[in-house]
């Protein structure tokens, strides 16, 4: 009366175990200087190009608080991995490159909609401020104007 598995029991736990024995240990990262400094140099590329969007976004009548707070933590990750690898820490600086690239993933997307919101609010605003009080002066002219032709015939055939 022991105790038995069948074989999709057992591939079961055995890929249980593999992954929590897996995850018990902390993934080293193996990077030389190449590497570190190309991924240093593509998170110092993203940052350039999200600044730039939070600029657009931003010259366009968007608020970018949340977006200025999202550049400044990636930036300091930038930061420390710029540190990392001036004091020869290769794989440290490699890990924090990446991190400050993933802090700015829907970066980019974030910021374009923001722009296009504001944009949106522009016209609209344009519209209700500008065209709406033309249109309703226009209407009130040829309103009065209507009405004093209309009068004006009344008057003549009362004569």
């Amino acid at each position: 009366m022991g105790f038995r598995l069948d074989n999709k029991s057992f591939v079961f736990f055995s890929a249980l175990f593999l992954l929590v024995f897996i995850g018990c240990f902390p993934s080293f990262v193996h990077a030389d200087q190449s590497s570190a400094s190309s991924e240093l140099a593509s998170a110092n590329n993203n940052l350039v190009q999200c600044l730039n969007a939070a600029k657009a976004a931003e010259q366009a009548g968007a608020n970018i608080t949340a977006l200025t707070g999202t550049l400044d933590e990636a930036g300091s990750t930038y930061s420390q991995a710029e540190l990392a690898y001036s004091v020869g820490n290769f794989p440290d600086a490699y890990t924090l490159a990446l991190h400050s690239q993933n802090e700015l993933s829907n970066f980019i997307s974030t910021a374009n909609s923001l722009q296009n919101a504001a944009l949106q609010k522009q016209n609209t605003d344009f519209l209700l401020n500008f065209v709406g009080p033309i249109i309703g002066a226009v209407a009130v002219i040829v309103g009065s104007v209507a009405i004093w032709i209309s009068l004006n015939r009344r008057n003549k055939r009362g004569e």
